[in-house]
């Protein structure tokens, strides 16, 4: 987590060094989140159906060495925009896999007694690492250059690996089926129709759209929000305090989760959440010091954070261990469908009307989905919930 963090500001810099193209360089996120949406749907039933051992730790090995070939195609001097490219292309094509097998193992190690502990911690780890990572990425650039500093993201895949090696467990709970070859359409549709069955995780999964449309919207304008309505300079250190303050969010809300978190509580916890973010996005619509921005923000990326977690613990608590991955990885390409549409359309309304009215829209659709979320989740249930 904390190598990917580093590279995530290291990799950029890489590509805008050798080109020095604004649009270049910010197509790299699109790279990220393209593989999911189009790998998601085959990842999920592997994982369940196949070796979740191998793809968690094959993906890691995969993506250490992908990301380890800019580095030394740099020293070699044969270093193309090209193949970064390609290599962030094919590292979040093995996330993707090795993501949708961890949706299962994580459960099958842990027990659904102590999975929302598990997860807050996981939450949390992941949170530091993206609150640290910048800030360790920007003194690696300094001192080494961004390509060199690539090398220390290709260690930790590999390190990763090697801890993951030393776990003696299949990451599951129930023997992998045979045939995951030509059980990946059954395995869907199973999927789907567990969805379509358990209105409770259908629903999560639904306005988690909304949550990830409106982070996306918020997120994706924070810099131009802190020039025009903060009346902060371009190169103002305030605006990594920004970013920094929905790092700490998050970090937070992985700390708390473990106890927050029950499943009978999940009527009132993510309407709850969903609408405090509409609260907070319509807060920031109106704000002009950075200082109660920056609180702001804080509560926001918690509760953003919180309702996220939420869906994804109990997703894994109510679908069997032979649909946990399929279940979760649909959740998955639903949230990270909704960030870069929302920054998108974000977008585009800041630059017709202004960041107020795009962050005024943020909290129209978060608080429409809280109120939507609130009305499905305390309707009379289709099926028991799971234990908490």
């Amino acid at each position: 987590m904390l190598g990917s963090a580093i590279t995530t500001v290291v990799l950029p810099l890489v590509v805008y060094d050798a080109t020095g193209s604004i649009t270049q360089t910010g197509a790299l996120f699109a790279v990220r989140v393209v593989p999911y949406l189009l790998f998601g749907v085959i990842a999920g039933p592997l994982a369940d159906r196949g070796n979740r051992r191998f793809l968690i730790i094959g993906g890691n090995v995969a993506e250490g060495l992908l990301v380890a070939t800019i580095p030394l195609a740099h020293a070699l001097g044969v270093l193309t925009v090209a193949q970064v490219y390609v290599v962030g292309l094919l590292s979040a094509t093995a996330f993707v896999f090795s993501d949708a097998a961890v949706f299962g193992a994580v459960p099958a190690l842990v027990g659904p007694d102590r999975l929302s502990r598990a997860n807050g911690f996981l939450y949390a780890q992941a949170s530091a690492a993206e609150v640290a990572g910048p800030v360790v990425g920007g003194l690696l650039v300094a001192g080494i250059g961004p390509a060199n500093a690539v090398w220390i993201d290709a260690a930790s895949f590999l390190l990763a690996a090697g801890c993951q090696m030393t776990i003696k467990s299949t990451f599951r709970t129930t023997p992998a089926a045979s045939g995951v070859a030509v059980g990946i359409r059954e395995q869907v549709g199973r999927a789907l129709r567990f969805v379509r069955s358990d209105r409770t995780v259908a629903t999560l999964i639904g306005v988690g759209f909304g949550n990830s449309f409106s982070f996306g919207a918020v997120l994706g304008l924070l810099v131009p929000y802190a020039v025009t309505e903060l009346d902060l300079a371009d190169r103002d250190a305030r605006i990594g305090l920004l970013y920094g303050a929905t790092g700490v969010g998050a970090l937070v809300a992985g700390v708390v989760f473990g106890r927050l978190f029950r499943a009978e509580r999940i009527r009132w916890l993510t309407p709850g959440s969903m609408l405090l973010s509409s609260t907070v996005a319509a807060a920031l619509a109106v704000v002009s010091l950075w200082v109660p921005a920056a609180v702001l923000l804080v509560v926001f990326s918690w509760s953003i954070s919180t309702t996220i977690n939420a869906g994804i613990t109990y997703r894994q608590l109510a679908a069997p261990d032979e649909l946990r991955s399929s279940v979760n990885v649909l959740g998955r390409m639903v949230s990270w469908g909704g960030q870069p549409f929302g920054a998108a359309i974000g977008a585009v309304a800041a630059g017709a009307a202004g960041v107020p009215v795009a962050y005024a829209g943020a909290a129209v659709v978060m608080g429409l989905s809280g109120l939507l979320a609130a009305w499905l989740l305390n309707g009379p249930p289709r099926r028991a919930a799971p234990a908490p």
